[in-house]
């Protein structure tokens, strides 16, 4: 207990001096740079909360002054993050980047975009903050909080973003994956012009006995076109079967994603291109790079010469 008591003592002591050496300037902006990611905290003026912004730079950013860059949002940015010692655990940002930086390096993609993670409210747990923020109708107590969210996103991150750094804003795109891809087809269904394309990976359909399509009944009632570059990937094994993990069965998120995809393109909107792909052999989480290399190959590929 003795030995315990001293290993809390030192790791305290250990993080009270990174954060008094820490540069003057960072207590001005909050934020810390993980191997070319800066992390920089953005409140929301509405809800008062604050969230953790990951930005990383194109690989060519620097050598190419006057370029002006692509821009891929993605949700679930980031988890842990904390700006005086500078420690975070990110799967979503390591695995965008690495993604990226690959498809990039093996010519698949014309630009490397510049990254952006949004990540979960400072002081709340992330289940917690992206039932909120994800969800689109409150169906019970702590969800439904998406259209805040959206508004938080249109008005406040992405003038951030686009203010200082080179991002073109004919160039935005949006990724979520599950309760993400739901936010992402949310913003697709009500704000279309915030994002050029959006990747939906696996996205939570089901969510509240599948709200998005009353959504998307909503939007095909008062408008003639919807522009946008729409993916949607998902893994093969997310059908419906017995789960003796969860005593029930799975939702049939494949089946969801043929609906979605059938609805938006019996709407005839003459400006919507929506593409899907169902990743076979893969689940919820291994149908991710897959997945998202298809889409950001399909979506960005060719964005350069489409879009100068």
């Amino acid at each position: 207990m003795i030995f315990l008591a001293n290993i809390r003592v030192i790791a305290a002591v250990v993080a009270l001096l990174c954060a008094i050496s820490a540069p003057a300037e960072a207590a001005e902006t909050p934020g810390c740079d993980l191997g070319g990611t800066q992390i920089r905290s953005i409140p929301d003026p509405v809800s008062g909360r604050s969230y953790d912004v990951e930005i990383t730079l194109p690989s060519d950013y620097q050598a190419n002054p006057t370029k002006r860059f692509a821009v891929l949002y993605y949700a679930d940015g980031g988890h842990l993050a904390t700006s005086a010692t500078c420690l975070s655990k990110e799967p979503r940002r390591q695995e965008a980047l690495r993604l990226v930086r690959k498809l990039h390096r093996e010519g698949r993609l014309a630009d490397e975009p510049i990254l952006v993670g949004l990540s979960y409210a400072r002081g709340e747990g992330f289940a917690v903050s992206r039932a909120r923020d994800y969800t689109p109708v409150a169906d019970k107590s702590g969800y439904g909080g998406a259209g805040a969210f959206q508004v938080y996103l249109g008005r406040t991150v992405i003038p951030a973003i686009e203010g200082s750094y080179r991002a073109d804003p004919g160039r935005r795109l949006f990724w979520g994956h599950s309760y993400g891809g739901l936010l992402g087809a949310r913003i697709l269904l009500t704000e279309p012009g915030l994002f050029r394309s959006y990747i939906l990976g696996s996205p939570s359909f089901w969510f509240a006995d599948h709200a998005i399509l009353s959504i998307e009944a909503d939007y095909a009632k008062t408008h003639r076109d919807l522009e946008a570059d729409v993916l949607i990937y998902v893994g093969g094994d997310e059908i419906s079967r017995y789960d003796p993990g969860r005593r029930g069965n799975t939702k049939d998120m494949v089946a969801d994603v043929r609906t979605f995809e059938k609805r938006l393109k019996s709407r005839g909107f003459p400006s919507l291109t929506i593409r899907s792909l169902v990743v076979a052999g893969k689940n919820h989480r291994t149908t991710i790079p897959p997945g998202f290399s298809w889409a950001i190959t399909s979506a960005l590929g060719g964005l350069s010469a489409r879009w100068r």
